[in-house]
Formats: structure tokens, C-alpha cells, sequence
């Protein structure tokens, strides 16, 4: 599943891949800049054509807080809708920069893990690239693809100890013994006496 020619730092069960960033997209204003355009409160506040942007819905409550401060403050429909572009606008700057933040400590931990792996005295050095390969033979078996793609957004597909335990995984399978097969299975019992067992 690895190329035995990838740097050491890449080594990671499956596909290392995280989701891509989402670009933040700016709420484009068209009206004039006359002030005088922006006082005069409306008999009620309609933002049905303002546009918010994708995956935004307005909060009843803090909508209605808002609408009370730009009646306080004699706002007009056009002066409110500025005011809203602005608030979007911070909301999705503060959105953004903390979902940048977010994937940098992640990629950080994770390059943290990919350093551990490389390192352990078990697993990792020269026998790292067949660590990789046997590890990979359970992790592709046992492991569908929706926890995966869990395990590679936490990073955990390069994480000593998960490594290491589908190696063990895999080496026993490689063994035929993965499961248990070598142990002895004792001799079945009713269903009763599983249940309600005697106290004798």
C-alpha cells in the first residue's frame, strides 16, 4: 500500500488526506455610499433580499436584538442591511481563522505522530517499511473506508500505537491465527446454562 521510496515523515495507514479548506466568499455591496440613505426607520426590518452566504440562517432572537438596536439608532432598511453585511462578513473572518487554526494544530499533531512512529524502537527505523506493509494488510481488511477517513482527519492512521496494533494484527494473519484461531474452543453449553448458570 506504501512505496518503500516515500520519505519517512509520509509513512501513515491508507491515504493521509484531509478535507480541503472552504474559501470564504465576500458579500459584494451595491448601494450608494449617501448617508443620508441610511437613516429613517421602517414601519419593520426585511432582509428577504439580502444574501447570505452558504450554510448561514439568521438566529430569531439575536435577529430581533438587532432590529431593536437599528430602530433605536433610526437606521433605515438600507443602513441595517449595511450593518448586517458587516456583521457576516466578521463572522466568516472568525470562522475562517479558526478553522485554519484548527488544521494547523492538527497537521502539527499529526507530524508529531508520523516523528513518534519513525522512532519507535519496535516498529519504527529500518523495520518501518515492513511495519508499514504488514500493518496495512489488516488495516485495509478490517477497517471500512467511513473509519478511515476518521482515523486519517485525527491523524491517527500514523499514530505509533495504532500502527503498532494492526501490525500485531496483521502479523497474526500472516499466521493464521488472527481472532484466536489457535485457541482451543471449549465445548458448547446450553443456552439455559449460559443464561442462568448453575450456583453448585
Amino acid at each position: 500500500m506504501l512505496n518503500e521510496e516515500q520519505e519517512q515523515k509520509n509513512y501513515s495507514l491508507g491515504v493521509n488526506a484531509f478535507a480541503p479548506e472552504q474559501s470564504v466568499t465576500s458579500i459584494e455591496e451595491t448601494q450608494s455610499d449617501n448617508d443620508t440613505d441610511y437613516f429613517g426607520k421602517p414601519e419593520f426590518y426585511d432582509y428577504s433580499s439580502f444574501q447570505l452566504p452558504d450554510n448561514y440562517g439568521y438566529d430569531e432572537a439575536l435577529l430581533n436584538e438587532f432590529n431593536e438596536l437599528a430602530a433605536k439608532y433610526n437606521l433605515s432598511q438600507k443602513g441595517a442591511d449595511k450593518i448586517m453585511s458587516m456583521a457576516v462578513k466578521l463572522s466568516q473572518l472568525t470562522g475562517d481563522n479558526y478553522h485554519k487554526t484548527m488544521a494547523e494544530q492538527q497537521r502539527l499533531q499529526t507530524e508529531n505522530y508520523r516523528n513518534a512512529l519513525v522512532s519507535d524502537r519496535e516498529i519504527g527505523g529500518a523495520n518501518l517499511n515492513k511495519t508499514m506493509a504488514v500493518a496495512n494488510l489488516a488495516y485495509s481488511r478490517f477497517v471500512d473506508p467511513d473509519t478511515q477517513i476518521l482515523l486519517q482527519q485525527a491523524g491517527l492512521n500514523c499514530h505509533p500505537g495504532i500502527v503498532k496494533m494492526f501490525w500485531k494484527i496483521g502479523r497474526q494473519m500472516q499466521n493464521d491465527s488472527v481472532l484466536g484461531a489457535n485457541i482451543s474452543v471449549p465445548q458448547k453449553e446450553n443456552r439455559e446454562d449460559i443464561l442462568f448458570p448453575t450456583m453448585n
